[in-house]
């Protein structure tokens, strides 16, 4: 099993990186203007935020009901924030920065709604097959970079069967961990174009 604290430095410097690379006015053409912050880019350094501070979290030891409610945003909000980005743009679609902030109240909502009824197993069940959806319709539309999706794809399919065979609720930084490589996946196929 893998140190908590180990599994939380990872996720730091992952978010950490995350944020940097998506942060405002990164983008710039060629021309040295400044470029408007696209909506994508907003969405994956918001959930860099919100896994950045469960890392933080969990490494700096912040009283349990804190680091709970940060790790259960970043699980439930942040990470299918990532999934749906991804699968946005495998799709084509460019939405806006208030469209993105929307979908991620929508996700806070059925978080809630999960909670009270005792879903969250299913839920997480659901992110991880909506993982594994949004890589191969990225797959479908990246062929450059068909062999980092097909590790991707497998990570995805992986942690799959390891939310399905837990008995219990899985520890979530594992899961963060195994999932978290979703989010820098399209940053990666930006750099390699």
């Amino acid at each position: 099993m893998m140190d908590p604290l180990f599994a939380a430095l990872m996720l730091l410097l992952v978010s950490a990186w995350l944020c940097l690379q998506q942060r405002p006015n990164q983008q710039q053409p060629n021309d040295g203007t400044k470029a408007e912050w696209r909506g994508e880019s907003a969405a994956r350094f918001a959930a860099g935020l919100l896994l950045l501070g469960a890392a933080a979290a969990e490494l700096f030891q912040l009283p349990p009901t804190a680091t709970l409610l940060l790790q259960q945003l970043s699980l439930y909000a942040a990470l299918p924030l990532l999934i749906i980005v991804l699968g946005a743009q495998a799709l084509g679609y460019q939405w806006s920065r208030m469209i993105w902030g929307r979908v991620l109240l929508a996700l806070c909502v059925v978080f809630e709604l999960c909670r009270r009824n005792n879903q969250l197993d299913a839920l997480l069940i659901t992110i991880a097959a909506a993982a594994v959806i949004a890589l191969l319709l990225a797959l479908w539309k990246l062929a450059k970079i068909r062999i980092w999706l097909a590790a991707q794809l497998i990570m995805a399919c992986g942690a799959l069967a390891w939310i399905s065979a837990s008995q219990n609720q899985p520890e979530p930084l594992l899961f963060w961990l195994s999932m978290i490589s979703i989010s820098v996946m399209p940053i990666w196929a930006e750099r390699i174009k």
